[in-house]
Parts: structure tokens; C-alpha cells; sequence
């Protein structure tokens, strides 16, 4: 899917591990975190990540969490396993 297993051994330290993910890779995981925990992202992460992409780009990520979010939800629900 476009990670290292580095990065993958990583997702869980992302904010601490420049190394590993640049800028904008922090701010799209914590907008991802913070979308499925709370359905809501604070006012800073929003203006962070709109230095970084357009007003399409910020749509397509919230879609993409959304998607997921909504995926996972419906699999674990109907006992699906994901692949």
C-alpha cells in the first residue's frame, strides 16, 4: 500500500519518528486518528494540513478515513475478517 515496513512498525510512534514520516505523512495519520476517535478534527490540524493540501486533496482524505472507518465498522459487525 505505499508503506516500508518501517513505517508500518512505526504508525503507533508516528509523531516521534521523523525519520520515518515527513510532515505532512504526521498530520494526514493524525487527522486519521483523530476522525475515527472523535467523527470531529480540531481547527489547528485543519489549518496545518491546509498549508499542505487544497481544498479537493482535504476532501478525498476525509472520504478515504470516512470509507475506511465505515469498512471496518460493517466488517467487524457481520464478523467479516479483512484479508
Amino acid at each position: 500500500m505505499g508503506l516500508t515496513t518501517a513505517q508500518l512498525e512505526g504508525l503507533g510512534n508516528h509523531e516521534n519518528n521523523p525519520a520515518e514520516f515527513n510532515e505532512i505523512e504526521r498530520l494526514v495519520i493524525r487527522y486519521a486518528e483523530q476522525l475515527t476517535a472523535t467523527a470531529a478534527t480540531d481547527e489547528a490540524l485543519d489549518a496545518d494540513l491546509r498549508k499542505h493540501l487544497s481544498d479537493r486533496e482535504l476532501v478525498e482524505l476525509a472520504v478515504t478515513v470516512a470509507t475506511a472507518n465505515a469498512t471496518t465498522r460493517i466488517c467487524n459487525a457481520l464478523k467479516i475478517e479483512a484479508d
